[in-house]
């Protein structure tokens, strides 16, 4: 999927804005790999060394706050979002920001319209994104 949200994030027409979770999340993602042996110590050092390098090129920087953590509590106590707290914490950060959010999670997708959210999701013109 690295073409489409490559693709999706060349044309986006604001900012790109990280957060400091999306990047512990992509770093326990990637430590994963390290666990299930995909990837070797040295290896993840490379891919979190480009990961750094990649998000403090093309993006802005943000910190989650307190407050989008109550937001996100808000938001997975209502049962039919379906959402998980980390998702959860993405959308309120992103409502936070006035963002759109990008995701290739289809439930975090439908959850994030369902809130209002603006969302776009890299996959769904393929029909690969995940549930």
């Amino acid at each position: 999927m690295s073409p489409n949200v490559d693709r999706t994030l060349a044309t986006a027409t604001g900012r790109i804005i990280i957060s400091d979770f999306c990047l512990a999340e992509a770093s326990a993602a990637i430590s994963r790999l390290v666990r299930i042996g995909v990837r070797s110590s040295d290896g993840a050092d490379v891919l979190y060394s480009e990961m750094d390098a990649w998000a403090k090129e093309i993006s802005e920087h943000v910190c989650i706050t307190p407050d989008d953590v109550i937001e996100a509590t808000r938001f997975v106590r209502r049962p039919q979002l379906a959402l998980r707290a980390p998702d959860a914490i993405h959308i309120a950060a992103a409502h936070r920001l006035e963002a759109t959010l990008v995701t290739l999670d289809l439930g975090m997708a439908r959850a994030a319209a369902a809130l209002g959210l603006a969302c776009i999701n890299p996959a769904e013109p393929l029909g690969e994104q995940k549930d």
